[in-house]
């Protein structure tokens, strides 16, 4: 087979180098033997040179890899390799990549991919949350595990209603509560800049209670700032994530339950309170009122319902 691209220094130079896992490293290369191949199919032999790259036989003149290019090779992947929307989009994406990767470091002049629009994307919707009577199972079963400290029973109450990330919730301090405002302060293993959650009457209760508990005073006495613990050690996401499917599974709840799952389940909670949907944006703290919209269920709304209001709500978001 002629390795016009995976023997070329411009893929030894990118997987010397890439950051990428083992695995996400396979994947680009899978979808650069379809490249090469399609290289190969239209009689490209010899060293690769991207700058130099497509002939216009007329003029006897070589150009960069262009736009065309890359349109006629997404052709041979849908009609040559039945190619579905998924490897085309991840076939855009690896190339955009690799090309970005060899214009930082100077291998080429342009990324011939950089403004190059991927029309292949489609997100299904997934009802990740789980129902109001499924949290009250689990407030229940963590209540039958720790009636007393309740640390587990606070925790998920906290995860259910407030829509923190999970490094949120483990970095979480005793100083970014403020239980007279009903205010959480978010500026610790957050993805955007510092804001602030709210919080029901029902979690500030529990967490004044939890706080003043002998259990955790004992902790914070030891120098710990941390709201969440165990076994007197820092909680982290597999001990988190532990935690959690213990107690879905003590409550009978067969659904894949994990930490990212209460945050879909603050925005359900919240929808079925009928809250407006900007107020969910906020308090998820979501920069596109489309990705919000992709948290709540379908209530009461068909599938394609929801994806064009989606779609119309980012077009909105991006030319704001």
């Amino acid at each position: 087979m002629n390795r016009i691209l995976l023997d070329s220094n411009y893929y030894k130079t990118w997987k010397n180098y890439t950051h990428l896992s083992p695995i996400s490293i396979k994947k680009y290369t899978t979808a650069f033997r379809k490249f090469e191949k399609y290289l190969v199919h239209c009689g490209y032999t010899g060293k690769l040179d991207f700058d130099n790259f497509y002939l216009y036989e007329e003029s006897n003149v070589f150009t960069p890899i262009d736009t065309k290019f890359i349109d006629d090779y997404l052709d041979y992947l849908r009609f040559e390799l039945n190619a579905t929307k998924h490897m085309l989009y991840d076939n855009i994406v690896y190339l955009r990549n690799f090309f970005a990767f060899l214009k930082d470091i100077k291998m080429i002049k342009s990324n011939p991919m950089a403004h190059y629009k991927n029309h292949y994307y489609e997100r299904k919707l997934i009802n990740r949350s789980i129902s109001i009577n499924d949290c009250r199972k689990m407030l229940n079963a963590a209540l039958t595990i720790d009636p007393f400290f309740r640390q587990d029973y606070t925790l998920l109450l906290l995860m259910m209603t407030t829509g923190l990330r999970n490094s949120e919730v483990r970095n979480l301090s005793i100083e970014q509560i403020n239980l007279d405002r009903g205010i959480i302060i978010v500026n610790r293993g957050q993805k955007n800049s510092a804001n602030i959650v709210y919080m029901p009457t029902s979690l500030k209760n529990e967490l004044r209670r939890y706080l003043s508990h002998p259990m955790f005073i004992e902790w914070e006495k030891n120098g710990n700032q941390l709201v969440f613990f165990k076994d007197s050690k820092i909680l982290s996401l597999d001990e988190l994530n532990i935690v959690i499917k213990k107690i879905a599974q003590i409550a009978g709840i067969t659904q894949n339950v994990t930490a990212h799952t209460f945050r879909h389940t603050t925005a359900y909670l919240m929808q079925m309170g009928n809250i407006d949907i900007a107020i969910i944006q906020k308090q998820l703290r979501h920069v596109s009122s489309a990705t919000t919209l992709r948290y709540l269920p379908p209530v009461q709304k068909n599938n394609s319902l929801v994806d064009e209001n989606a779609m119309n709500l980012e077009k909105k978001d991006n030319n704001m």
